[in-house]
């Protein structure tokens, strides 16, 4: 496994189309006094219940900020991927004009069409709870890109994986990742050496017409890339509900997917399994725990960095869910992107 990672190194990836600015907060239950500190809300059902008792009334929530930080899928996944020797590309809101400071040490080529997003990021012992106002976009949004990257075309047309992320979050998205099918991969041969991942985000808000939507242009990308589709446990189940009448098996729905819209992989990665549905059969693997997680915000995104990693690393099923597990435990627990040498003292 280490010869055919190290191998990986320089392979070409672009990614689009996010970029956030996270404040990430802890909400604070009970204020500090002159005997005892700040309690905060430990999980996202102790601060649902406070909010439920409160229906009918007001209240105020003081946040305790702990930093802001570069934030959405494309800053994550693609520090995760550059960490490990990728050379990436992104296309992305990172401000305008010029790039924001908060994403200058991003070791990636940096290509921004808009503003940075602002999120707020509440942070519990058991996930997390982001708020986001929504971008503002033209018509044709796709000109909007290329009016600011003008070789965005060329940068998705000649990487070796494509990786389109936060589908759910941007209201662009759809015409974007049609966008990028039509331009830069339609026209060419089918080539299935080269690989285009996917990740929706939390689609729960997305109507079924709106996901259906989306995994029919999955299916289309499929005729030109080998397609990877990544889901966490609440997307898939989302996507049973939707689309496969309340199907809620992760093994039976990564089939059915694969099945009813063409898609070659779908990945679930869950907080107790990760799921690998490919050509090859169904790979499982049980997912690390972390107890003192010290961070948990990017997890997903780190996840699916290596992911891309692995997969052009030529790895085979298991050991893809294994790598990526191992990377994103240790991003969870160390607190920050590890390094390939890192990941492999780990493995």
């Amino acid at each position: 496994m280490r010869e055919l990672l190290r191998r990986a190194a320089g392979r070409r990836v672009t990614v689009g189309f996010d970029g956030f600015i996270d404040t990430i907060a802890r909400p604070v239950a009970r204020t500090a006094t002159a005997d005892a500190p700040a309690q905060y809300f430990e999980s996202i059902p102790a601060f649902g219940q406070y909010l439920v008792e409160h229906g009918g009334k007001s209240c105020s929530i003081a946040l305790h900020v702990e930093r802001r930080q570069l934030g959405g899928n494309l800053p994550h996944l693609s520090r995760a991927a550059s960490m490990l020797g990728l050379d990436v590309s992104c296309v992305g809101m990172l401000g305008q004009p010029g790039i924001d400071p908060v994403f200058s040490d991003l070791p990636c080529r940096l290509y921004s069409f808009a503003p940075a997003g602002e999120a707020t990021a509440l942070e519990f012992s058991d996930g997390k709870v982001f708020l986001a106002a929504d971008a503002v976009w033209s018509d044709d949004p796709w000109q909007d890109v290329c009016a600011h990257v003008p070789q965005a075309e060329q940068l998705f047309r000649e990487a070796e994986l494509i990786a389109l992320v936060n589908w759910s979050e941007l209201d662009a998205s759809q015409a974007l990742w049609q966008a990028v099918y039509d331009r830069a991969v339609r026209p060419d041969r089918a080539n299935f050496s080269r690989f285009a991942f996917f990740d929706l985000c939390d689609c729960t808000r997305r109507s079924a017409e709106q996901l259906d939507q989306v995994l029919r242009l999955l299916g289309r990308f499929a005729t030109r890339r080998t397609v990877v589709l990544s889901l966490n446990e609440n997307e898939a189940l989302d996507c049973g509900h939707k689309l496969l009448d309340g199907l809620d098996d992760l093994g039976a729905l990564t089939e059915a997917l694969c099945q009813r819209y063409g898609i070659q992989q779908v990945l679930v990665h869950t907080i107790h399994e990760t799921l690998l549905r490919t050509p090859d059969g169904l790979t499982r693997e049980k997912t690390r725990f972390v107890a003192q997680p010290r961070i948990s915000t990017g997890a997903g995104d780190h996840f699916n960095g290596a992911s891309c990693f692995a997969l052009l690393a030529g790895l085979s099923d298991r050991d893809r869910v294994h790598f990526a597990g191992v990377f994103a435990s240790t991003y969870v627990s160390k607190g920050s992107t590890p390094t390939l040498d890192e990941v492999l003292d780990a493995l």
